[in-house]
């Protein structure tokens, strides 16, 4: 168990890991509403989705709207969970839980998915939520748990 979660670097990914499934993220009108940035993924399907901090996602100038938070870390959760299926694999949410833990301020947020079981009927995914500073160490902010229902990709999409 760790008890000091830190975020994983991106030079810890594999950058030829899943680029059909950053691509998909990156281009869904949500993500880039938002200003989703999928980082990567690794082999054993962790992901790293990051999200710059915009006043418009706030409820007072500074702090992110949990809503927000929860999005990023059903990003981060549901294609940790698609990504350790492999190539062609993708997923759909079911469900997912949000503990806020402190306030989402700073500069950006970092989600980090870890799955914990994936099949080809539904993934579980554990998410860490970090906030970043210009200057500070990560904090954590908030966990979840994602639920999803894995999906084979039709040749186009």
């Amino acid at each position: 168990m760790e008890t000091s979660p830190t975020p994983i670097e991106p030079d810890a990914l594999d950058p030829l890991y899943r680029t059909d499934l950053k691509q998909i993220i990156e281009a869904m009108p949500a993500a880039r509403h938002l200003g989703v940035v999928v980082t990567g993924f690794d082999k054993a399907g962790r992901s790293r989705v990051e999200l710059t901090i915009r006043r418009e996602h706030t409820f007072n100038g500074r702090t992110v709207q949990a809503g927000i938070v929860g999005a990023l870390a059903d990003f981060a959760g549901v294609s940790a969970s698609a990504a350790v299926l492999g190539e062609g694999w993708m997923a759909s949410t079911t469900g997912f839980e949000l503990h806020n833990l402190a306030p989402a301020n700073g500069s950006r947020l970092i989600a980090v998915g870890r799955p914990l079981t994936a099949n080809r009927t539904h993934g579980v995914a554990t998410v860490t939520v970090f906030s970043v500073g210009v200057q500070d160490e990560p904090i954590v902010v908030a966990h979840a748990t994602t639920i999803c229902r894995p999906f084979r990709l039709t040749q186009g999409g």
